[in-house]
């Protein structure tokens, strides 16, 4: 998945581009019920992928550099190779069967010196991902969504292969599509962008508007934190009750409600000081949604001011566990954030209708690419995180620390999270966390369990001195460079 936020200092605007991954032209509402894990892995799992197709339409309308040059460095990585970090071993041994035993998997995740997945430390190539990327940066978003690519065949054989119910039309028919972000104003002078439904970005939104009813938060104050959470579980209940509006036109008007101050603050009302609850329906959920890994955020400040928040995803680790022989390519397992018909999770609670499969459409997202400007229009922070549900989360809770409490972004990157998805009934509180932040949080009936780590962010700042700051979330490692 590609979705960024665009934000044009010379015109003063931002805008969403939603590349999402959509339900093959085949697919139907009932076509997982039985069926197990075919929504996690194999053929059926893979939707039509937009990322090439949302890069080059992103290129087209703001691209300065060629095209192909934008490449040339991927492709470089690709032969020369890429030294395996801890993040990447961790992925590794929790999928090791998978990856010892899957054909297409083994070429590439597997030494072939040792008959086992890839060391710390050990440089890993991607030789025939670098060959279907030299036609790409030839051909551009043709080479897999238009009537003469040459990468398009390949794959598609690739697919039927694998059991896929993707067609030639599915790929010629795909089009990424440019939307009005999601938005609202906290604190009085901070605008905030975010990627609308089916992302995230309108249930950051909704978050940081009930934290905006709130004075004097302090990140000392176990009262401040539990606020946080009941935002968070708020969300969570909204988020059981959305998809692609495309589908469902009546979700363009609770979206409305969920970037809306007036709404929010009667939400406040339910929002107690002193205790917390545990019933889905007070927080308006409907039902559950599942959690989604293998993502990655990349965030940009030009010079000239503009900005791009950008997060794909191939869904969970490895996707759905097929890699295309062919192109190199790693297959999503995006059908697998459609909710199935009769499917109870394991709190009772139904899938909503709202994100059912339907042809070509966009299942609902975590996502949260994110931009925030101050009264003048300039860009203090460009944004997003990976990790699942704690995506979003972890984005607000950035916003939170930057804008909020008014702390530099590496004090924000740092400092200690926590994470509440309404269910389960469980408020993961980082160790790092004050004592008395966590005994507050407890007596309020919060079921607090101590984690090491939540989500991984990806941030630059435009500090209150004015200076740019770059920072990554050390707990899944990356980079920043500032290129003069």
């Amino acid at each position: 998945m590609l979705c960024e936020e665009v934000t044009c200092p010379q015109t003063g605007t931002v805008i969403s581009l939603d590349a999402r991954e959509t339900a093959p032209l085949a697919a139907t509402e009932d076509m997982f019920v039985g069926k197990g894990e075919a929504a996690v892995e194999g053929g059926l799992a893979i939707a039509t992928p937009g990322v090439l197709a949302g890069f080059w339409e992103l290129h087209q309308r703001f691209g300065n550099l060629p095209w192909r040059e934008l490449f040339e460095p991927t492709i470089e990585l690709c032969r020369s190779g890429v030294r395996v970090n801890s993040f990447l071993v961790e992925a590794l041994e929790q999928e090791r069967v998978r990856l010892t035993t899957i054909p297409s998997l083994r070429e590439v995740f597997v030494n072939p010196e040792t008959g086992d997945v890839w060391k710390e430390g050990d440089v890993m190539k991607r030789e025939v991902l670098a060959d279907a990327l030299e036609v790409m940066a030839k051909e551009g978003a043709e080479a897999l969504h238009g009537e003469t690519g040459s990468l398009l065949p390949k794959l598609l054989e690739d697919l039927k292969g694998f059991g896929s119910i993707l067609t030639r039309e599915d790929f010629l028919n795909y089009r990424p599509r440019w939307l009005p972000p999601a938005t609202t104003t906290i604190r009085q002078n901070y605008s905030v962008y975010s990627m609308p439904l089916p992302g995230s970005g309108t249930i950051a939104i909704y978050m940081l508007n009930l934290l905006d009813t709130f004075d004097n938060l302090h990140p000392e104050d176990p009262e401040t934190w539990h606020y946080v959470a009941e935002s968070f579980k708020h969300g969570y209940g909204a988020r059981t009750k959305t998809g692609d509006p495309d589908y469902v036109p009546e979700l363009n008007e609770f979206a409305a409600n969920l970037t809306s101050k007036a709404y929010a603050e009667g939400i406040r009302e339910r929002i107690f000081a002193d205790r917390t609850l545990h019933d889905f329906a007070h927080y308006g959920a409907e039902f559950v949604q599942p959690d989604d890994h293998g993502t990655a955020h990349v965030s940009v400040l030009a010079p000239n001011g503009d900005a791009v928040a950008l997060t794909a995803t191939v869904n969970t680790y490895f996707g759905c566990k097929r890699r295309s022989p062919s192109t190199g390519m790693i297959l999503n397992n995006i059908m697998d954030d459609f909710s199935t018909p009769g499917v109870i999770n394991s709190f009772g609670v139904p899938a909503s209708p709202v994100n059912f499969v339907a042809p070509g459409k966009r299942p609902l997202s975590s996502m949260t690419p994110t931009i925030v400007t101050d009264a003048n229009g300039d860009v203090r922070l460009v944004l997003g995180a990976a990790g699942g549900t704690r995506i979003t989360t972890s984005t607000v809770l950035l916003i939170l620390r930057a804008i909020f409490f008014g702390q530099d972004l590496d004090t924000a990157m740092n400092a200690p999270r926590l994470h509440h998805q309404l269910a389960p009934e469980t408020l993961d509180v980082e160790r790092a966390f004050a004592d008395e932040v966590v005994q507050g949080l407890t007596e309020r009936g919060h079921q607090v369990r101590l984690v090491s780590g939540i989500g991984t962010a990806t941030a630059i700042a435009r500090e209150r001195d004015d200076s740019i700051t770059a920072a990554f979330d050390p707990k899944r490692g990356g980079s920043w460079e500032i290129i003069p």
